[in-house]
């Protein structure tokens, strides 16, 4: 008898267990065809109520959705993508809402995504991005120049010690004119040949 005690708690408790797994899956498969069933707009005995009104519900924007930017620079072709989180004043809009808010505020912007996780925004402009430099002259010196939001000249830095009157008559009509520079490895290379 004490022999056969282990071989029979060991067998007591796989039936347990096994029981235990038939039943739960019972249980959650019946759950499952329920909430189906409430899904389709069908009650457990498969008839529709006219009196329920099963409601979709829209993406909308929350505090968690990015707003992705996308704006083309039709002037050096470039494209810079900007990544942000939704602000206040857009939480809880619908697609719909969404597209008057940006005709409103945002003529210039498509939206060309929606959903309640991410949305993409497209534009383009007709000048340079911000990434270039402009090497020409201010006051008559040598200067540099950055480009704004707008596409605009801002002055960033002027060389007093270097007039344009020391430059050939052909880079006097190029700094005039502005020479446009991609990034500040060849702004740093170009300024090397005018100052050297």
């Amino acid at each position: 008898m004490k022999r056969n005690k282990p071989l029979l708690i060991v067998t007591f408790s796989i039936a347990i267990f096994t029981i235990s797994i038939v039943v739960g899956y019972l249980l959650i498969d019946n759950q499952l065809n329920s909430k189906e069933q409430v899904n389709k707009g069908k009650l457990p005995n498969n008839e529709v109520k006219d009196d329920i009104e099963i409601l979709q519900e829209e993406d909308r924007i929350t505090p968690n959705t990015f707003i992705e930017k996308r704006i083309h620079y039709k002037e050096c072709d470039h494209t810079v993508t900007s990544l942000n989180i939704a602000d206040n004043e857009i939480i809880n809009m619908d697609k719909k809402e969404y597209e008057d808010y940006l005709k409103s505020n945002y003529p210039n912007l498509q939206l060309t995504s929606y959903s309640d996780n991410k949305i993409v925004l497209f534009g383009e402009r007709n000048h340079l991005c911000k990434d270039h430099f402009i090497i020409g002259e201010e006051d008559s010196c040598l200067s540099i120049f950055k480009i704004d939001d707008d596409g605009e000249r801002v002055l960033y830095k002027t060389f007093d010690d270097y007039p344009l009157s020391l430059f050939t008559q052909i880079d006097q009509e190029n700094l005039r004119e502005g020479i446009i520079v991609d990034s500040e490895d060849e702004l740093s290379d170009v300024l090397e040949n005018f100052i050297s």
